[in-house]
């Protein structure tokens, strides 16, 4: 639970004007982040968290920075994908009926996977033995994948937004934007999955967080209305739905009626309002006022203590508070760029009409003609065929709305007359129908490209581990030419061309 901050009266939304692009970007923006999942996650976890989210563009607090946690976790989840899209479409099959079999062909299949993902065989048996196996023998112990037919219906990796999501507060309703990504919707079972390799055997939870995660991507879920679903969707009553959080070892239900949660998520929007476009000189001070640890009792899970928050204090360079106190408004500026750039953007897409879109140029409608060898060739109106033209990147929406849709990232590869062909990145050709439905004809799918703002975030990072770096021995910083140049740009040193 995060630190508790009085819940805001109202979210600030872009006006239309905004909306629009008819508001030059400067300065403090006048609305709020559009913020993700992994947001409130942060902000849950501590307000500090959410501090170095937004400010120094650290996204996940509980995966470290670090290390291959974050790689073993994708993997996991594009196998798990990959198995049940095989099953479905019968390119694999249990042929046996005896599961220590049926598990060595499961094993086998992943270990020829990960090799095309590019692990090494020693990572990739450390994977099966560790995340993989345990869960693959729990499925099939409980017969959940010897049942999987052509007619069950899932789709992994959807992304679901909403500009206006509901939360109950005081009798009343406080409305704000979310988006995020949910690992895997299963409308036969009807489920929504949250994955994740942590977890123990001897859990009686689920991981830190993951309740909530799900609880949040459920939410946005069923606030969307019916022409906000895809087409075929549109009976489907996520209320009814099943909560779930799978580690390798254990599945876990969520109730989904949790006050807490509730006021938690109150609590966090507050936090990334106040940190991110308030103007009291109040806010950072009581954000680590209210810090959920300290450096003799850090946090078990969290990935910031001693590299961001409680960092090694080096002696050189000795212009520290100067070189601290200089960059500080730097972070906050680029956070406000990444808000007119990438946030706008997100708060365009789901509050403006579709038709304002393309007129706007925000987005490009086409159909799909073929899919083969990951290339997708594209039917475009003509009308819009200039505005492609000059950017090689894209996110196309294959299958879904803006809302609610299966987002996948395309390079764009050659234009012919009002034909585009674009090869998606990361997408298997051999079970990718089967991962989306091809658009009716009323629905085609969108085409765009989103802002870098991963590129802000970059340079917030990048400022920080400069902040950071130093070194302990005064002959080590005489030699050390960064810790020079920061004495001379910072301290009192003369910077002097050549070698003395």
């Amino acid at each position: 639970m995060t630190a508790k901050r009085k819940p805001l009266q109202r979210w600030i939304y872009p006006n239309h004007n905004c909306l629009l692009g008819n508001v030059f970007p400067s300065g403090r923006p006048p609305f709020t982040p559009f913020p993700i999942v992994t947001n409130l996650l942060n902000a849950n976890l501590c307000p500090v968290a959410i501090y170095h989210d937004l400010i120094h563009g650290i996204n996940n607090a509980l995966i470290p920075q670090y290390g291959e946690v974050k790689q073993r976790g994708n993997l996991f989840h594009k196998f798990i994908e990959h198995l049940k899209l095989s099953l479905k479409n019968q390119s694999f099959k249990l042929s046996s009926h005896d599961i220590q079999s049926q598990l060595g062909m499961v094993q086998e299949r992943f270990l020829q996977f990960s090799h095309r993902q590019g692990f090494s065989t020693d990572e990739a048996s450390d994977i099966l033995r560790d995340y993989i196996e345990p869960w693959i023998r729990r499925k099939l112990q409980s017969g959940e994948l010897e049942t999987i037919s052509e007619n069950d219906q899932f789709t992994f990796e959807l992304s679901v937004g909403n500009a206006y999501v509901p939360f109950s507060l005081e009798g009343g309703k406080r409305h704000y934007p979310l988006r995020g990504r949910v690992d895997e919707i299963n409308l036969t079972r009807k489920r929504i999955i949250e994955r994740t390799i942590k977890g123990t055997t001897s859990d009686i939870e689920p991981p830190l967080l993951k309740d909530y995660q799900v609880w949040l991507l459920w939410k946005i879920l069923c606030s969307l209305k019916r022409e906000q679903l895809p087409l075929q969707w549109k009976s489907v009553d996520f209320q009814n739905f099943d909560l779930v959080v799978e580690t390798p070892y254990k599945d876990f239900t969520i109730k989904p009626n949790n006050n807490g949660h509730v006021m938690d998520t109150h609590y966090a929007y507050a936090w990334i309002n106040d940190i991110s476009i308030s103007e009291s000189r109040g806010v950072f001070q009581e954000v680590f006022e209210n810090a959920a640890c300290t450096p003799l009792t850090p946090h078990t899970e969290c990935g910031h203590k001693f590299l961001n928050c409680f960092p090694r204090n080096y002696p050189y360079p000795q212009s520290r508070p100067e070189i601290k106190q200089t960059f500080k408004p730097w972070y906050r500026l680029l956070l406000w760029e990444k808000i007119w750039e990438g946030d706008l953007f997100q708060y365009q897409l789901l509050m403006l009409s579709r038709e304002e879109l393309i007129r706007q140029g925000l987005i490009s409608e086409g159909q799909i003609v073929s899919f083969k060898d990951n290339k997708m060739d594209i039917e475009v109106d003509e009308k819009n065929i200039g505005a492609i033209r000059g950017y090689d990147r894209y996110t196309i929406i294959p299958y879904g709305t803006l809302f609610c849709g299966k987002r996948e990232t395309a390079t764009l590869v050659e234009v012919k007359k009002n034909y585009l062909t674009m090869e998606l990145h990361d997408v298997e050709d051999a079970i990718f129908k089967d991962a989306i439905l091809l658009p009716l004809p009323d629905l085609p799918p969108s085409i765009m490209q989103e802002p870098p703002t991963y590129l802000k975030e970059q340079m917030q990072n990048a400022l920080l581990r400069l902040q950071y770096s130093g070194v302990i021995k005064p002959e080590k910083a005489q030699e050390k030419s960064l810790v020079q140049l920061l004495e001379g740009v910072f301290g009192r040193r003369s910077i002097r061309r050549g070698s003395k």
